[in-house]
């Protein structure tokens, strides 16, 4: 059997977002029923490793609006979607204890197989702005030190895998590889986790080889974006691979047997270290019920998968 877990954040309830808009005096006990609601159908599904749903965070880059030294700027589209962020402003040095992320979680909930979500560096970077610092180069690197942080805590909190997702990897044509190389060694130092870079939002075949230098322990892949068939062209032998197979863009149930398929032909021909079954990127995007079901099927392709 090989391991499985989804990726970032899951959908509110019809209930919980109207109750957000209302902000109701029962707003708190909601998030909190969803939030268990959502983690015990992981552990239902017997996924590899559990996260938080994140219901809370309203895009993956919010919590760190609560630094003093960020203010809230202007609403940014999330790449080609009809969905946005809000854009966050570094006006002086990242500052950080390095606790945001382990504070926005829902600890006392969560199993020991736990994983976790955060950006990597260069995405970070690309998608906001600082005052402060002279370049790109520069923001990307400090944005590294915070993150470094945040993963020590989180490791320290008893998480096991992290998933750090690169959509502007993915996303930009032209990507300075040595720089987000540089952010992620940075990241990554002494982390005694897995670190698994998550590729949406764009189709990184032409950027496999570069990705297999950088530093981390696995890379995943958004299978709607970045085909099976360029995968399947490289070795990741050394290398966990994570394949992103279960669409959130769709309402649609996966096919079991198909994907179990389709898994095995990718396994035998990368030859990874590891595997895991994941979905593309976050089910926020489908509705609740939708979301249950594929996190179901999820745990049932991950089980019928040949093991590595």
């Amino acid at each position: 059997m090989i391991s499985s877990y989804t990726l970032g954040i899951y959908p509110r309830s019809e209930e919980l977002i109207e109750a957000t808009r209302k902000h109701t005096s029962n707003l708190s006990s909601l998030f909190q029923k969803e939030t268990k609601g959502y983690i015990t159908q992981q552990k239902k599904a017997k996924l590899g490793y559990v996260s938080d749903p994140l219901l809370r965070w309203d895009d993956i880059f919010r919590p760190f609006s609560q630094l003093k030294s960020v203010k809230p700027a202007a609403l940014n589209r999330i790449y080609e979607m009809n969905t946005f962020y809000r854009k966050l402003s570094f006006e002086n040095g990242i500052a950080s204890s390095g606790k945001i992320i382990k504070s926005n979680l829902a600890m006392s909930l969560l199993p020991k197989n736990r994983a976790v979500c955060m950006p990597e560096p260069y995405t970070f970077a690309d998608r906001h702005l600082s005052s402060k610092h002279k370049n790109k180069d520069e923001f990307v690197l400090e944005l590294a030190k915070m993150l470094h942080k945040e993963a020590l805590t989180l490791v320290e909190a008893g998480f096991k895998l992290i998933q750090l997702v690169g959509p502007s990897i993915a996303y930009n044509n032209k990507i300075n590889f040595n720089l987000v190389k540089e952010g992620l060694d940075i990241l990554t130092r002494g982390v005694k986790a897995k670190t698994i870079l998550h590729f949406y939002f764009g189709d990184v075949s032409k950027k496999i080889d570069r990705l297999l230098d950088l530093p981390v322990s696995g890379l995943g892949f958004d299978t709607t974006t970045t085909p099976i068939s360029a995968i399947k062209k490289h070795s990741f032998s050394g290398k966990s691979l994570a394949i992103g197979l279960v669409n959130s863009y769709t309402t649609k149930i996966e096919n079991k047997n198909k994907s179990i398929s389709e898994i095995n032909q990718i396994v035998s021909k990368t030859r990874p270290k590891e595997v895991f079954v994941s979905t593309n990127f976050d089910l926020e995007y489908i509705p609740k019920k939708f979301a249950n079901e594929k996190i179901l099927v999820l745990g049932e392709i991950a089980r019928g998968v040949k093991d590595v």
